[in-house]
């Protein structure tokens, strides 16, 4: 097996090794921050790249005129049996801190209030949305 020095790169985790010149038959290896695996982005900053990069996603999302016609009950079923199983699939290999977390009670949050139809000047504390 040949491996080519100018097609791979490396990626270190720590800001003490990401200075480190590393070599491979005299030839010096790009040191990259993140990059895309299987889907999922693999970064030294941890999870969070990935769990924007999946809020972005489904955001964007428009909801089809059919869904307009679903009761409530079915509309939060499929929110969570397909929105939320998307968003949240290998989330067990996350990095889970405070943004982490914060940033995925929002998105469960954004969706409900866009589910139900709440207007952003209405103010209502997240245990009356659920």
């Amino acid at each position: 097996m040949k491996i080519s020095a100018e097609k791979t790169k490396i990626m270190t985790n720590g800001k003490e090794s990401s200075k480190k010149e590393r070599k491979f038959n005299g030839q010096i290896l790009e040191s990259i921050p993140k990059f895309k695996y299987l889907g999922s982005i693999i970064s030294d900053e941890g999870s969070k790249p990935e769990m924007l990069s999946r809020i972005a996603i489904l955001t964007n999302l428009n909801p089809s005129e059919t869904i307009v016609t679903f009761s409530i009950s079915s509309k939060i079923k499929l929110l969570r049996s397909l929105v939320m199983s998307i968003f949240l699939c290998a989330c067990e290999s996350w990095t889970l801190n405070a943004d982490t977390e914060r940033g995925t009670r929002a998105m469960e949050m954004r969706c409900y209030i866009r589910l139900l139809s709440i207007s952003c000047k209405e103010h209502f504390i997240n245990e009356e949305v659920r």
